[in-house]
């Protein structure tokens, strides 16, 4: 007995639906900074510090009700409506921890710490960095005799103010300060190397952060949302720096595709010959100059392209003549930016880039002097 083409046709895609569901995998995130993700740039490890200490945790929200007392700003993406109701909610009595030290919320000024002019190897990410408590006047800190934090990424440090109390850092200037706004406190963290999954189970990065997020089991936290675009070290391929969520749609859509060839296949009759498509001979030279420049990466390439981009952001937005000598920005730009001559003159070049590790330094100079000038300045 000859099985109908409507039962084939629903058992294929049965098959291809659940193949789909295996290939995608259950909801996750690998996203810098996420509280969902699990990987060493993530943050769950915070949100499972939070919870084991007995406190609530709410996760992606973006307005905080009355009944939070912490909540945890780990990268500030908000809108002015949104950051508006958060001074409200702070000045009404909340605690606002800030790990982002280009946030409004984090004290103005903050520079690279002088790890980065002595170890230039801090800006590459491989290894933490350590910064020792020095004067301590916030309470939490005091309470808990912390002596270390373990920093990942590099730390910056925030100029500390009259009414602002600050910690690990030497009294004028400070990785950690803490600044009264209206009833509440925000609380600056010159990075988020502090909090992130690699490194909160190392030195005093633990108890600094429970002690501000968690004083007490029945205290109500919060983690604002975060949305990054997918870091990179330069050493993945295409695939693995596609983000988990684009992986699902282009899964899904492959799966809606083959269910749809499947359908137009199902012929009623003998086959009809067709004819073939005539194969162009330039195809190969097309695919032959791709390989070429597969092959042919450049780390001195790359970092002239981002300063050169970088320079005509400068220009355009300073008003500068657009052949202004790099040399000259770096005079005008200087004023602007917590960095030396030196790093700004690594970042807007020329200069050599020998290897892929000198490229990550000045990409990161590249990206602070963004935020310096772009952020800080206006945008």
């Amino acid at each position: 007995m000859r099985e109908r083409p409507g039962v084939v046709v629903g058992a294929l895609v049965l098959g291809l639906t659940l193949l789909g569901v295996l290939l995608v995998g259950g909801p996750s995130s690998e996203d810098p900074l996420d509280p969902r993700s699990h990987t060493d740039a993530g943050t769950s490890a915070v949100v499972a510090l939070v919870k084991e200490l007995g406190a609530d945790v709410d996760i992606e929200v973006r307005e905080l009700g009355d009944d939070v007392d912490t909540a945890l700003l780990l990268w500030d993406q908000l809108d002015t409506a949104e950051r508006r109701d958060l001074e409200r909610w702070v000045s009404d009595g909340g605690t606002l921890v800030v790990t982002d030290p280009v946030s409004p919320f984090a004290p103005p000024g903050g520079g690279l710490d002088s790890v980065v002019a002595e170890d230039p190897d801090a800006l590459s990410g491989e290894e933490p960095v350590r910064v020792d408590v020095g004067e301590c006047d916030i309470p939490p800190f005091e309470e808990q005799d912390l002596d270390t934090l373990s920093v990942w990424g590099g730390a910056v440090r925030f100029p500390v103010g009259g009414e602002d109390q600050s910690c690990f850092g030497n009294g004028a200037r400070a990785y950690v300060v803490a600044s009264p706004l209206g009833q509440g406190w925000v609380v600056a963290f010159g990075g988020s190397g502090t909090v992130v999954n690699r490194t909160l189970d190392e030195a005093d990065n633990a108890p600094a952060i429970a002690g501000l997020l968690a004083p007490s089991p029945d205290v109500h936290a919060a983690v604002l949302d975060v949305e990054l675009a997918p870091l990179s070290d330069g050493d993945e391929t295409l695939i693995e720096v596609v983000p988990t969520w684009t992986k699902r749609v282009l899964a899904q859509l492959g799966i809606a595709f083959l269910v749809y060839v499947v359908w137009r296949a199902r012929r009623l009759g003998r086959p009809v010959p067709e004819p073939q498509p005539v194969k162009v001979a330039a195809s190969e030279l097309v695919a032959a100059v791709g390989n070429l420049l597969e092959r042919s990466g450049s780390p001195q390439h790359a970092a002239d392209v981002l300063r050169a981009d970088l320079r005509r952001d400068l220009v355009n937005r300073l008003g500068l003549p657009p052949n202004l000598p790099p040399a000259t920005l770096v005079e005008v730009v200087s004023p602007r930016t917590q960095l030396d001559d030196a790093q700004l003159a690594a970042a807007l070049g020329p200069g050599p880039v020998s290897d892929d590790k000198d490229l990550l330094t000045v990409v990161t100079l590249i990206d602070f002097v963004r935020k310096e000038v772009f952020v800080h300045v206006g945008s």
